[in-house]
C-alpha cells in the first residue's frame, strides 16, 4: 500500500513538472513571435520615416500576413506612456504607437501584445512587448 501512495506521488509530480516545461516552451514561442511582430513594426516606422499612411498600410497587412492575433479581448485602449502622446489606434490588431519628441526630432514607441490563452484559469493573459525606434531627425 504504501508504494502504491509513493507512485501516485511520483506521477502527480512528473505531471506537473511536465505540464510546467510545457507552458514555458509555448511562452516562449509566443513572446518570440510577438517580439518579431515589434521589430517589424519598428522597422517599418523607419523606413518611411515615421507612422505615416504608407506605413500604417504596410503595418496592417504585415501584421496579417504574420498572422497576428487579432484583438481577442475586443480592447482598444493604449496606455499613457510619459514623454509621449498616442498616433495610432487599431481596433483590428492591438497594437499601440507613441510619438516622442527630441531635441534633434522625434521616436516612436511601439507596443504589441503577447496573449496566452488557458481556457481552464482564465480567457487570455496579454503581456506587453515594446520597442522603440531610432531618432528620426527634423531637417
Amino acid at each position: 500500500m504504501k508504494e502504491s501512495i509513493n507512485t501516485a506521488f511520483l506521477i502527480k509530480v512528473m505531471m506537473f513538472f511536465l505540464a510546467t516545461i510545457i507552458a514555458l516552451i509555448i511562452g516562449t514561442l509566443n513572446y518570440t513571435k510577438t517580439y518579431r511582430i515589434k521589430n517589424h513594426l519598428v522597422e517599418i516606422i523607419e523606413k518611411h520615416k515615421g507612422y505615416t499612411t504608407a506605413a500604417k498600410n504596410e503595418i496592417n497587412t504585415t501584421l496579417r500576413e504574420i498572422g497576428y492575433k487579432t484583438n481577442p479581448l475586443n480592447s482598444s485602449r493604449c496606455p499613457s506612456v510619459t514623454g509621449g502622446y498616442l498616433v495610432s489606434v487599431n481596433p483590428d490588431f492591438r497594437y499601440c504607437i507613441y510619438r516622442h519628441n527630441d531635441v534633434k526630432g522625434y521616436f516612436y514607441t511601439v507596443v504589441v501584445y503577447m496573449y496566452f490563452e488557458v481556457p481552464v484559469i482564465a480567457d487570455f493573459f496579454e503581456f506587453p512587448v515594446s520597442g522603440q525606434t531610432i531618432v528620426i531627425y527634423d531637417l
